[in-house]
């Protein structure tokens, strides 16, 4: 009878045993999956960001093409203008690429200004903005996925200092 109830008490321990084994080979593989999903759904951020500055400069040199056909003479403008929508189009399309694989651009211009999403290049005081709002953007920040991969580099507002100043004598 010792033997039998002892023999019950092993049998219960190695299915105690068991089920902990197996539940936790259950949260490994689940964790596993989780992780592979993860790996596949990013693999290609560090591909991506390697290409935010080319957009950079794709933008930069349509805007200078812009400038240029201002300036250029009439008998260049037509070729320069050709040259300039054929750079367009190859913009848009890389760009679209990127789009399609999960890069977003964000606006960042009379936002409030968050750590998260901005990383603030200067502080330029100004009257016709709130505090801690973005006045003007030097590069974008972009997505990826819901992720931010390059946060916007921006100058963000405070109040003139007279004005504080004078608001703070008259309290």
């Amino acid at each position: 009878m010792a033997k039998r109830k002892t023999l019950k008490q092993e049998l219960e321990e190695y299915k105690d045993n068991y089920l902990r084994a197996l539940a936790e080979f259950e949260n490994y593989k689940k964790r596993v999956r989780k992780d592979r999903e993860v790996l596949i759904n990013y693999a290609n951020e560090r591909l991506i960001l390697e290409f935010i500055p080319v957009l950079d400069n794709f933008e930069r040199g349509i805007g200078n093409c812009k400038l240029q056909i201002v300036k250029c003479k009439m008998k260049d403008k037509k070729l320069f203008k050709s040259f300039y929508e054929g750079i367009k189009l190859i913009y848009s399309s890389f760009k679209k690429t990127l789009e399609n694989e999960g890069l977003k651009s964000f606006n960042s211009i009379n936002e409030k200004f968050d750590p998260r999403f901005h990383e603030a290049i200067s502080v330029a005081e100004s009257d016709c903005q709130v505090s801690d709002t973005v006045i003007s953007e030097i590069s974008k920040g972009y997505i990826f996925k819901d992720r931010v991969i390059r946060p916007a580099q921006v100058v963000v507002s405070k109040k003139a200092e007279s004005k504080i100043k004078k608001h703070r004598k008259t309290n």
